[in-house]
């Protein structure tokens, strides 16, 4: 697997392509602006490792990864949720589920409070907005594509490589962690008891 760098390198080429063709194509700032964001978001906040509790995705979320242990209990890593188009559609739903979870109740008590608010537009409007959310979901799925075809690739290539060697590189990998863990530890930025 080609780690969090590897994954913002390829979607970083994912949105620089992206947004050099759409402008070439004439497509409105605020759709390039959509699609951009849905990248961005997909490689950064709900990026298909999610379904991994110990991974950078899910340490960027801090105390509130909490609401992705469900999810990632639930799924398996690399199974049918992290393909693109599926694993991009059940993330942002399980994401508007979480949000809804903590907006209806705020909703509910404001409303206590009469204060309510309420959309003014017609059906035209929903479906104007509807076009950004659809913008951005094609850019979170472009993002996602681009994490599994590197996931795939790099697999692939590993698989060439002897296994001593790969076994060799582990060992290597895990001593740069501990000794990094153990000199960021005893610098204070990482509390003794927390383990990243």
């Amino acid at each position: 697997m080609p780690g969090f760098v590897g994954h913002t390198i390829g979607n970083s080429i994912v949105l620089v392509g992206t947004t050099a063709v759409m402008a070439s194509q004439g497509w409105s700032l605020a759709d390039i602006a959509a699609v951009d964001a849905g990248i961005v978001v997909a490689n950064f906040v709900l990026s298909p490792d999610l379904d991994l509790f110990n991974s950078r995705s899910m340490d960027d979320w801090g105390w509130m990864r909490i609401f992705w242990w469900p999810y990632a209990k639930m799924v398996k890593h690399r199974d049918a949720m992290h393909t693109p188009l599926l694993g991009t559609l059940v993330r942002w739903l399980y994401m508007a589920v979480v949000l809804s979870i903590v907006i209806v109740p705020i909703a509910i008590i404001l409303r206590r409070m009469n204060f309510s608010m309420t959309f003014k537009g017609d059906a035209e409007d929903i479906v104007w907005y509807l076009g950004y959310v659809a913008d951005l979901l094609l850019g979170a799925t472009l993002a996602d594509t681009m994490h599994y075809a590197l996931d795939l690739v790099t697999t692939r290539l590993k698989r060439l490589v002897p296994r001593r060697y790969r076994e060799r590189y582990a060992r290597y990998a895990q001593n740069h962690y501990d000794r990094d863990h153990r000199l960021a530890r005893a610098r204070g930025f990482i509390p003794e008891g927390e383990q990243r």
